[in-house]
């Protein structure tokens, strides 16, 4: 019931607005002929119901030409409105068409308001006097029409249709982010636009210089009665030239305070709520957007703010996705420039590990099963890297790569790398306990470490880049890796890597291997523990 009334409410509204423009137009005008520029026309011959019987009929063909213009305008603009009908379920070029008519409501309002009356004012300055003329023989006075017509037109009409316009613009704001759900008014080309300076400009008009012709006229028709009238004519001609003064004062003054209410209003509240959202998102609310109700230059800001804080939106997705890749520390680092991704030789420790007998696991283990354990395995294993600041370079089937030092240099970064290797095998045994329960073998890995100088940066394609590092200390760690198995540990540091660390370990000289690659033999260490 609350949802009908409201659908109601904006025809209501509208046509209320459209009554009261035209009655306070009206009622200047009577004041304007009344008070100001009296129309003295000859009444000789002419029946005593003539100018009622004019009225009437006039009044009628008036209305009805309002009523007929009124209902040419389309009736989806008010379903739209009123959300009856979604925007979206339009046509495209209906849909087009609609936006643009939605745009130039008010206008077109006021286009229309001011044209029925130009129409009055034609009726009853020219016409009448034409048919009193042709059936009563009633000469018009060409200055008397011109005046009559001045009042009804540009005293009336011009009033009205400025009232109607904003009181009406101010209203149907309301209803355009229905019309324009993503904001694109810009979109819509060669429709009215009433610039923000033209908005100023207007109020300016009809503020400061419509009282003046006004007083003008009165001074000058009172002036023009004074040199013929007597003195106590002329004593009651200058009080009554007072009470005009102050009329006119009075009705421009409320007239002013309305429009300009209402004209500052349709700047004030978009701009307000653009520094409002603008407040909301310097706390770091990306999800605010300002909804676009015209086509103008706040319009044009707002739209630009809502692309804006989209744009820092989208950018602040890539920032957290790449977090995925490298932890946040080095995240941060790579985009705010203060590490080159360019080829560079570093001293860095990497880590290698893998997991023993991972082939028959995969074998007798459901597909959805492998993938669910080896997510949970990679997810704790790469938490106690990157909390020791290391950065995951790859996961190759059941190895995962990773280096200390690169792309952030850290002066510590061998026992970085130890300390990452300590706190995987923690979070190994509680892994484990969980699987146990599952019905699932415990895992095992072999985690091999070793420090060196490698070629570090940004390797690959054109189309598909990774940070990589290159050189015979990345295949010396990866080789170290898989001695675990034939030693029966699971973390073994290379010599260099054992002589480089600053923190106590303890750990446990096994003996020099031959390795692939190496003339000379290269000695090894068990990690037992810290000491």
């Amino acid at each position: 019931m609350i949802r009908t009334r409201g659908k109601r409410s904006m025809r209501r509204i509208i046509i209320f607005l459209i009554v009261v423009g035209n009655a306070i137009g009206a009622i200047l005008t009577y004041l304007y002929f009344s008070n100001i520029s009296q129309i003295h026309q000859t009444q000789q011959n002419l029946p005593p119901y003539y100018d009622d019987l004019f009225f009437v009929i006039s009044t009628g063909v008036l209305l009805f030409s309002s009523v007929w213009i009124m209902r040419r305008l389309n009736i989806r603009l008010y379903q739209v409105a009123n959300d009856e009908v979604p925007i979206g379920s339009i046509d495209g070029i209906s849909a087009q068409k609609l936006k643009r008519e939605a745009i130039q409501f008010p206008p077109v309002i006021a286009g229309i308001c001011f044209l029925i009356w130009i129409l009055a004012g034609f009726i009853f300055s020219f016409l009448q006097p034409v048919i009193s003329q042709i059936l009563y023989g009633v000469v018009p006075d060409l200055i008397e029409c011109l005046k009559q017509f001045f009042g009804i037109t540009c005293i009336g009409g011009s009033i009205t249709a400025l009232f109607i316009y904003f009181t009406i613009e101010n209203h149907w704001r309301r209803a355009i982010p229905k019309f324009f759900p993503e904001g694109d008014l810009s979109q819509v080309k060669d429709a009215f636009k009433l610039h923000v300076h033209d908005r100023l400009f207007i109020v300016f008009v009809a503020i400061s210089l419509v009282p003046l012709p006004l007083l003008g006229i009165a001074a000058y028709a009172k002036a023009q009665a004074l040199h013929k009238a007597d003195a106590i004519v002329r004593a009651q001609l200058l009080s009554s030239l007072l009470v005009e003064i102050i009329v006119i004062t009075a009705i421009c003054v409320a007239f002013s305070i309305v429009l300009s209410v209402f004209v500052s209003k349709s700047v004030s509240i978009p701009l307000h709520k653009l520094e409002k959202a603008m407040k909301e998102v310097e706390k770091g609310n990306l999800d605010m957007r300002v909804e676009i109700v015209s086509n103008d230059e706040i319009g044009s800001v707002t739209e630009g703010f809502n692309i804006m804080v989209k744009g820092l939106k989208e950018s602040e997705s890539i920032k957290d996705s790449f977090g995925k890749y490298v932890s946040q520390e080095i995240r941060d680092e790579i985009l705010e420039g203060r590490v080159s991704l360019d080829g560079e030789m570093k001293r860095v420790t990497l880590l290698f590990s893998d997991l023993r007998n991972f082939t028959p696991f995969v074998e007798s283990t459901h597909p959805k099963k492998v993938v669910t354990i080896m997510n949970q395995y990679f997810t704790q294993m790469t938490e106690a890297i990157e909390e020791n600041r290391g950065l995951v370079l790859q996961y190759v089937g059941d190895e995962i790569e990773a280096v200390f030092g690169a792309p952030v240099s850290y002066d510590d970064h061998t026992d970085m790398a130890v300390e990452a290797a300590l706190g995987m095998r923690r979070r190994l045994i509680l892994l484990n306990q969980s699987l146990e329960k599952k019905g699932f073998s415990p895992f095992q890995h072999g985690i091999g470490i070793h420090t060196g100088a490698v070629l570090a940066g940004n390797i690959g394609s054109k189309d598909r880049i990774s940070y990589a590092l290159v050189g015979d200390t990345v295949n010396l760690a990866s080789r170290i890796g898989g001695l675990t198995k034939e030693f029966s540990c699971d973390v073994i540091l290379s010599q260099t890597t054992h002589d480089l660390l600053t923190g106590t370990f303890l750990t446990e000289q096994l003996s020099s291997v031959k390795v692939k690659g190496k003339k000379e033999g290269v000695m090894i260490y068990k990690l037992l523990d810290h000491a």
